[in-house]
C-alpha cells in the first residue's frame, strides 16, 4: 500500500469516527449534540479500556496455566526416574549408595523448589482422591487405613500428579 493510499484510508477512517459538527453560535441545540457526542466517545473509550484490561488479565492467566501445565508434565516424566533411584538405593551396598543418595537428594530439592509434595500414605486413612488401592489385608484394628505403600504418590499445588499405590486394611 502506497503512502497516498494509506493516507486516504486514514482520512476516510478519521471522517467515519469523528464526524464534523458545525456549531452555530446562537443555537443551543447544536451545543447539546456536541455534548452528546463527547459523552458517546467517552463511553466508547471506557468500554475499550475495560475490554483491553480484561484481555490482558485473560492472557496473563492463560500463560500462567500453560506454564504450570508444562512444569507438571515435566515432573511426571521425572517421577519414574526418582522411583528407580530409590529402588537402587535400597539394593546397593554402602560404597555406591552415597552417590545415589546424593542424586536422590538433588531430585528432592528440585521437587521442593517447584512445590511438589509426597502424598502421606502409611498409617493414614484411605482417600480415593490421592490413593489408589491395589491390595487389601485383613486387619480389624486398622480398618480403612493404609498399611503398606507400593509406590509414592506426588502432588503439586493441590493437584495430584500421581496417586500413591497402597494396600488398605479391611
Amino acid at each position: 500500500m502506497s503512502k497516498k493510499e494509506k493516507k486516504t484510508t486514514e482520512e476516510e477512517l478519521t471522517e467515519e469516527i469523528i464526524e464534523p459538527i458545525e456549531i452555530p453560535s446562537d443555537d443551543n441545540k447544536s451545543e447539546t449534540v456536541v455534548v452528546d457526542k463527547a459523552e458517546e466517545y467517552k463511553d466508547l473509550l471506557q468500554r475499550l479500556q475495560a475490554e483491553f484490561d480484561n484481555y490482558r488479565k485473560r492472557t496473563l492467566e492463560s500463560s500462567k496455566t500453560a506454564r504450570n501445565d508444562g512444569i507438571n508434565e515435566m515432573i511426571m516424566e521425572l517421577l519414574p526416574i526418582m522411583d528407580s533411584f530409590e529402588r537402587g538405593i535400597a539394593s546397593l551396598d554402602d560404597s555406591a549408595k552415597s552417590g545415589m543418595e546424593l542424586i536422590c537428594k538433588q531430585m528432592n530439592n528440585l521437587f521442593t523448589k517447584y512445590g511438589v509434595e509426597v502424598i502421606a500414605s502409611v498409617g493414614e486413612a484411605f482417600d480415593p482422591n490421592v490413593h489408589h488401592a491395589i491390595a487389601q489385608s485383613e486387619d480389624p484394628d486398622n480398618a480403612g487405613k493404609i498399611v503398606e505403600e507400593f509406590q509414592k504418590g506426588y502432588k503439586r499445588n493441590n493437584k495430584v500428579l500421581r496417586a500413591a499405590l497402597v494396600k488398605v486394611a479391611q
